[in-house]
């Protein structure tokens, strides 16, 4: 079974999302609400899979300090949002534990490593919480793919990574540099294991990738295809559709 860790920040205006409030039609405070409910399509996701989830979240010393008021409180931030999403039997079984590192791979690779040599698992892997369109299908192939590969990477636009699962660690140091998803890669083969690839999903981070996002899920729900729950929901509160400005795909609101 793998274990999978959504690498989450508490969801305040300003510090998630920040370039999407600058480029979109989205407020910061519209951009938070966003990502809360991006994240809360994650958990559901790993929940409603076979891996076990754990909610990695970035504590308050760890945040720049202009998003750390008197009364800030991450982790009990982390919790209400769970508490929103999962069962109370659900949230017994998930863990909500702080990351630890400066860098993002290294808070990466002491998760990763810990679970994998500390704890036993078969294997582990990190699921970014901006990519709501990966659901409990993405996840199990995830996992079937890592029975057979020491390495599974899941790729996004612009050399970025939604997913990266391992049955070995390798070395963490700089994996993370642009683009991830060849830099974790060359780490991998350094290490002499095999990589295989998911299908590119979309990061929701910039005005691009809310365009796209809006649009796929404007078209799967036409078609009565399966969305993202609380994304699309918040999607349709907002009145977001994609239109045509001048050649350029932009997002507007109805």
């Amino acid at each position: 079974m793998t274990v999978v860790a959504v690498t989450v920040d508490p969801p305040r205006e300003g510090l998630v999302l920040p370039a999407l409030a600058e480029e979109s039609t989205l407020s910061e405070r519209e951009a938070a609400t966003l990502y809360e409910a991006m994240a809360a399509d994650a958990f559901r996701a790993v929940v409603e899979s076979g891996g076990d989830l754990i909610v990695n979240y970035r504590s308050d010393d760890q945040l720049p300090d202009e998003f750390v008021g008197s009364d800030a409180n991450a982790e009990a931030e982390i919790r209400d949002l769970l508490g929103d999403v999962l069962t109370d039997e659900e949230r017994e079984e998930v863990r909500v534990e702080v990351q630890v590192g400066s860098s993002k791979h290294a808070r990466v690779g002491n998760t990763v490593t810990h679970l994998l040599e500390s704890e036993g698992a078969n294997s582990a892997a990190v699921l970014e919480p901006d990519a709501p369109l990966v659901g409990r299908k993405h996840v199990d192939s995830a996992a079937m793919k890592l029975r057979r590969n020491p390495v599974v990477l899941g790729p996004s636009a612009n050399g970025r990574l939604y997913f990266a699962g391992f049955k070995r660690p390798i070395d963490f140091e700089g994996a993370w540099d642009a683009p991830e998803v060849q830099s974790v890669t060359e780490r991998a083969l350094d290490a002499g294991y095999d990589v295989d690839f998911l299908p590119e999903q979309t990061r929701v981070r910039s005005r691009s990738g809310l365009a796209s996002l809006v649009s796929s899920l404007r078209a799967r729900g036409a078609a009565d295809r399966i969305v993202p729950t609380y994304t699309a929901a918040y999607v349709d509160e907002l009145g977001l559709r994609v239109a045509d400005r001048d050649g350029e795909r932009v997002v507007v609101r109805d």
